[in-house]
């Protein structure tokens, strides 16, 4: 063979080769790939999953769905519903499936290709199971009002659950006739699920020292039950956390149940500072400050005492039905270590109170303690929080500065004015210069307020160094209707406790620093969230509170359920009622991260579920979400007294864990 046919063949063949490489290249087959779903998830949960698309030259995606066995139930939605291959989407379980009362076995989930809907791979079935709690210890808190005594009441413990029982545990209950100190009792006392994924807490309670004989003064005969939401774990975290309510004819109140940290029991609180803030809306107190817990060094006759408050670094701020007390000092005060369930006592003295104020402390965690008032003089039905301060440092000098507090806060309070109880939610940004912006909505059954949300105006902040912050004339610019001087206690950590000095109002509740401001926007409300609310109906019958799950589209939409205790003096006894449907609307208004929206189905008197008048159905009642970060968790208002006066007072939380 020639040279040049040698050549000539070589090519011809390498040209074969080529073709024949570019045509199995071609052919490669589209193909899907779900990658590792869970056997099992909780109702209301999320959970991420991915799936990757390959040799797709359209680059589609992946389409996101899901069926139930038996088929009709609700099956969860995907957030997004379309992926790019290798994206993560996040899926949200059903609430535990209200209004369908058979919930589905299992739960399929198929990730499908955008471009080929043939190609495409569905999970094994996935078991979805009642929402519970996991073993340990849970600190509890509800505040409400007491039918048996016609008064104000808190309560706060701890309990220990293992299996769904519950084997131990305290509590401290306080109203405007008791104060008492309970153990619980195991015999009894349990925490389970219920068929509609809330759960049912039933917590015995037993005296002090002698467990064979409830405190009847307690609850109903000396048993308290409750029901809770859990909130909604985000995707690699546990459940530990729910939103709870009293549920029994003797009290209504909303409040917390929380994990506590395993090592709490055998801390000892301080050296260090808490932010604080104690009051009773019904009562028209209020209190807020820095506490410092600075364990007085050794002295030549003696070691160290732990749990002094000397009353360096203290302050406090107090507002009782329009007195007002700037600027308080604490006298030589103490804490006691804790007991076995975490629990240490607070004994504040003050020349500026008219007595000493006694508080029972639980730690949820080695910076977080939930307050209840307990066994004083001072008899204000006082609850509250408190959060272990991070004090910086800035130029070599501790303590907070104004460059601290530059930031915006959510916050949300509770209190009273003369036109009857007040509710009020805030957005305040305070800027480099110490000038303050922002929004507020207030509800007092006044009608008042006739722009919502209404756009403020403030005097400059000023901030001490122990983190207490004046913002004095908090002014509606709208219509004039509100104006308020907020005190703000920073911990250093993102929350901003909160209560107002005014002769006409007394108010108190918790802020946050705003998160994810930039990234707020009607697809951050996306998902499961439980929802708590508290508030009173136009006739003055009694308060009411409401806990369950609600799933937002990330658009326009919420749904769920509720279950309702209203303390109805109009009846013999307060009404409870389960599973009542829940719907809302949120838009994105022009104030960053205010949601204007509505709730139907937690109206009382429009209600026919609760008022068993008028037509089926209840009416749709308008709210603003003030959004805490860019999970879409938020400060719920009730605003339509403004345009229709007489409409009850609604407050609450719409959270996840």
């Amino acid at each position: 063979m020639t040279l040049r046919k040698s050549i000539l063949l070589l090519i011809a063949l390498t040209t074969i080769a080529a073709l024949v490489g570019c045509s199995s290249s071609s052919t490669q087959p589209l193909t899907l790939t779900l990658n590792t779903v869970p056997t099992s998830l909780q109702v209301n949960s999320q959970t991420a999953l991915v799936a990757s698309v390959d040799n797709d030259k359209a680059n589609g995606g992946v389409v996101w769905s899901c069926t139930t066995t038996p088929s009709g139930s609700p099956c969860g939605s995907f957030s997004p519903a379309t992926t790019a291959s290798g994206a993560s989407t996040t899926y949200s379980a059903p609430n535990f499936l209200f209004p369908v009362t058979t919930p589905p076995t299992t739960i399929t989930i198929t990730a499908t290709s955008a471009t080929n809907s043939a190609i495409s791979q569905s999970s094994p079935p996935i078991t979805i199971t009642a929402a519970t709690i996991a073993d340990g210890n849970y600190v509890f808190s509800v505040t409400g009002f007491d039918y048996n005594d016609g008064s104000p009441f808190t309560v706060s413990g701890v309990i220990t659950v293992a299996g769904g029982a519950i084997t131990g545990g305290e509590q401290d209950f306080v109203d405007d006739t008791f104060q008492l100190q309970d153990n619980i009792n195991p015999t009894g006392s349990s925490v389970k699920p219920g068929a509609d994924g809330n759960l049912s807490i039933t917590i015995v309670t037993c005296l002090v020292g002698d467990c064979s004989q409830p405190d009847t003064q307690v609850g109903v005969v000396g048993t308290e039950t409750f029901t809770g939401s859990v909130f909604p774990p985000l995707a690699g975290t546990a459940a530990g956390k729910a939103a709870i309510a009293e549920f029994d004819a003797s009290a209504t109140g909303s409040g917390w149940l929380e994990t506590q940290s395993t090592p709490i029991a055998t801390a000892t609180p301080g050296p260090g500072s808490y932010a604080f803030v104690i009051g009773n809306p019904d009562f028209a107190l209020a209190i807020g400050g820095i506490v410092n817990i600075d364990d007085l060094p050794a002295t030549a006759g003696g070691p160290a005492t732990v749990g002094t408050i000397s009353g360096a670094g203290s302050v406090f701020d107090a507002d009782f039905e329009g007195e007002v007390i700037p600027k308080g000092t604490f006298a030589a005060s103490s804490v006691s270590k804790p007991d076995s369930f975490g629990r240490v006592t607070f004994t504040m003295n003050s020349p500026d109170l008219p007595d000493s104020v006694v508080l029972a402390g639980y730690f949820v965690s080695s910076s977080k303690i939930q307050l209840v008032e307990t066994m004083d003089n001072f008899e204000g039905v006082l609850a509250g929080i408190a959060y272990a301060q991070s004090v910086p440092t800035t130029n070599g000098v501790k303590g907070f500065v104004l460059a601290n507090a530059q930031n915006t806060y959510v916050i949300g309070m509770q209190g009273a004015d003369p036109n009857f109880l007040l509710q009020s939610a805030e957005q305040l940004t305070i800027a480099a210069d110490g000038s303050v912006t922002g929004f507020l909505d207030f509800n007092d059954f006044s009608g008042a307020q006739t722009v919502s949300p209404d756009p403020v105006a403030a005097a400059a902040a000023t901030v001490d160094l122990t983190g207490r912050v004046s913002i004095p004339a908090v002014d509606t610019t709208g219509d004039d209707a509100a104006s308020y001087n907020i005190q703000l206690y920073l911990d250093g950590n993102g929350h901003a406790l909160a209560i107002t000095l005014d002769p006409e109002d007394s108010q108190f509740g918790i802020g946050f620093q705003q998160s994810g401001a930039s990234s707020i926007a009607a697809t951050s409300f996306s998902g499961p969230y439980a929802m708590g609310v508290t508030g009173w109906d136009a006739d003055e019958d009694g308060e009411l509170d409401s806990v369950g799950p609600v799933v937002a589209d990330g658009s326009s939409t919420f749904a769920g359920f509720s279950d309702v205790n209203w303390l109805n003096y109009s009846t013999p006894l307060p009404l409870t009622v389960s599973d009542n449907t829940v719907s809302g609307t949120f838009a994105a208004s022009a104030a960053s991260g205010i949601f204007t929206g509505s709730v139907t189905g937690i109206d009382m008197l429009n209600c026919t579920a609760f008022s068993g008048v008028g037509a089926p159905g209840c009416t749709t009642d308008t709210f603003n979400f003030y959004v805490i970060d860019a999970f879409g968790e938020s400060i719920a208002i009730e605003t339509d007294t403004a345009t229709a006066p007489g409409t009850q007072l609604t407050f609450g939380y719409v959270l996840q864990q």
